[in-house]
């Protein structure tokens, strides 16, 4: 099975690498048209959101690489708030019962200038918010003035909210695991995700200390 995470903020392919460099988690358009053209063909690539949102128009490209496809699927994991509530739209999506989306309005950072400006860019503001309005329309039918409200209210939605709403096909599932045991499994869920982010953190850790090494090793200390 093709899977891409869609996790931390969502980025530009120009700032990809500073979240590299510090280890931190980001998606750009990129990684998306990576794993669209590396699954096999035939193959469903599933996409997991956990983001609170970032760049719009790299929401806005994920989108569009996203949208309308055969051959893609999109589940929400956790957060689906801001940008990356519009990538959930492009697709039929499903979400976990513990999950949530967010929608708001579009912001601007480091703007300055003269009143003129200022209004210029306010407007600018209430056309990039119609612009990212027409993904929540497009899925849920809705009308535009009533997407726009609910963004002006900045709106949280519960994933039994979110199905009522027409924000997602349905909520995820869980799996049946059939045992025959008189006192269940030891290992359960909770801790298999443990295990395995600890073991995680602890490769991350290890893969740190072997690159210091190297390091010192190169400088001759």
């Amino acid at each position: 099975m093709a899977v891409i995470d869609v996790n931390g903020d969502i980025i530009s392919n120009e700032d990809k690498w500073f979240y590299d460099w510090f280890d931190w988690e980001g998606t750009c358009p990129d990684d998306v048209k990576k794993a669209l053209n590396s699954k096999e063909e035939g193959e469903t690539l599933t996409v997991r959101i956990n983001s609170g949102g970032g760049d719009v128009m790299s929401g806005q490209e994920i989108y569009s690489l996203l949208y309308g496809r055969d051959d893609v699927e999109i589940q929400i994991n956790s957060m689906a708030g801001s940008a990356a509530g519009v990538i959930a739209m492009a697709n039929r999506c499903v979400i976990s019962p513990v999950a949530m989306i967010m929608i708001h309005n579009v912001s601007m950072t480091r703007a300055s200038g003269d009143y003129r400006e200022m209004q210029k860019n306010a407007e600018i503001l209430q056309q990039m918010n119609s612009a990212l309005a027409q993904a929540f329309v497009n899925k849920t039918g809705r009308s535009e003035d009533e997407i726009l409200k609910m963004m002006d209210e900045e709106t949280w939605l519960t994933a039994n909210q979110a199905v009522e709403y027409g924000f997602v096909d349905g909520v995820m599932e869980e799996k049946t695991s059939f045992i025959n045991c008189s006192q269940g499994l030891r290992l359960t869920d909770e801790l298999r995700k443990k295990a395995l982010a600890e073991k995680e953190a602890k490769n991350k850790e290890e893969t740190r200390k072997q690159q210091l090494l190297e390091d010192l090793d190169m400088y001759g200390v």
